[in-house]
C-alpha cells in the first residue's frame, strides 16, 4: 500500500483503520531516520508519544534519537517519551545523556521533567543531574547553586570563552551572556536575552552588577529582590513604560540607568 508519508495522515490513516497501528508505526520510525525535514521528524516523534506504543523498535528509535540526533529538539521530545512511556528500559540512556549532552535547554527541560516530587523512581536520575551541576560548575569553576540560571539562559557549554584575571577571577562569555566570577560567584553579569530573564536568577546571590541593556525587555522578575547584593543595574535601552516595582525591594542598589525606555518620567 502506498501511504504518503506525512506524519498527521499517517496517524489519521492508523485512528481510522485504514492502516494497522504496526505498519503505521513503521512509517513514522522511516520519516524520524530518513527525513530531512526537522518539522516532519518532530511530529512524528510526536504522534508516537500519542500512540502510547511501548515497542521495542520504537524504544531504539528513540535511544538512538537521544544520543546522537545533532538537533536539540529532537533528542528533548525523545527523552520525554523515554520518561513517561520506557522509564525501567531507557534509565540507563537517560543517565548517560545528563551526564553528557552539552545542550543548556536539553539539561534544563529534563531536569525540570525529573523533578517531580510525586514520582519516587525519578529521584535517581536528579541526582544524576545535581551530579552533572556539579560538573559544570567546576569547569566554569563556579559554585554549582548558580549553574541552573546558566542552564535557564541556555549558556553554550560547549563553546565558551574564559580570560583569567588574576588566580580567583576570571571572565567568562559567549555569544549572549559574559559573566565576571571572583571566588566562584558571580559578581558581575551581561546579558543578550532571547526572552524575559529567568526568574532563577534569584540564585545569584553575590551579583554587584547587572547588564540588561538593549534588550526589549518591558518587566522584570519579583525574584530580582533576591539580589541582596545587587548595586548597579544597566536598563537602558529597552522597552519599559513603568518603573517595575520590584526595584523599590533592592535593598543594596546604588545606581540604575533608565535611558532610552518608554518612560516618560523616571523617579528619583
Amino acid at each position: 500500500m502506498k501511504v504518503r508519508l506525512n506524519p498527521n495522515t499517517i496517524y489519521q490513516k492508523i485512528l481510522q483503520n485504514k492502516i494497522n497501528r504496526i505498519e503505521g508505526i513503521e512509517f513514522l520510525i522511516s520519516i524520524i531516520e530518513k527525513s530531512e525535514n526537522t518539522s516532519s521528524r518532530i511530529e512524528s516523534l510526536n504522534i508516537l508519544n500519542k500512540l502510547k506504543t511501548r515497542d521495542q523498535i520504537v524504544f531504539r528509535t528513540l535511544e538512538n534519537c537521544i544520543i546522537s540526533d545533532e538537533y536539540e529538539e529532537i533528542r528533548i521530545i525523545s527523552a520525554k517519551i523515554i520518561l513517561e512511556n520506557y522509564f525501567k528500559v531507557g534509565e540507563n540512556c537517560l543517565e548517560w545523556v545528563l551526564l553528557n549532552d552539552k545542550s543548556s535547554k536539553f539539561l534544563k527541560v529534563l531536569a525540570k521533567s525529573l523533578n517531580d516530587p510525586e514520582i519516587d523512581h525519578f529521584r535517581s536520575l536528579y541526582a544524576v543531574y545535581l551530579q552533572r551541576l556539579e560538573k559544570i560548575a567546576e569547569n566554569l569553576d563556579v559554585v554549582s547553586e548558580e549553574v541552573p540560571f546558566l542552564l535557564d539562559l541556555e549558556f553554550n557549554l560547549d563553546n565558551y570563552n574564559s580570560f583569567n584575571w588574576n588566580s580567583n577571577s576570571k571572565l567568562i562569555y559567549d555569544d549572549d551572556v559574559m559573566l565576571k566570577v571572583q571566588d566562584q560567584r558571580i559578581l558581575e553579569l551581561s546579558i543578550s536575552l532571547r526572552d524575559q530573564i529567568p526568574s532563577s536568577i534569584k540564585l545569584l546571590k553575590n551579583l554587584k552588577n547587572l547588564n540588561l541593556s538593549c534588550n526589549n525587555l518591558t518587566n522584570l522578575p519579583d525574584t530580582l529582590s533576591d539580589l541582596i547584593n545587587l548595586e548597579s543595574l544597566d536598563l537602558s535601552w529597552n522597552d519599559f513604560k513603568v518603573v517595575p516595582n520590584v526595584l523599590n525591594e533592592l535593598k543594596s542598589i546604588k545606581k540604575i540607568n533608565f535611558e532610552n525606555n518608554l518612560i516618560h518620567k523616571c523617579p528619583n
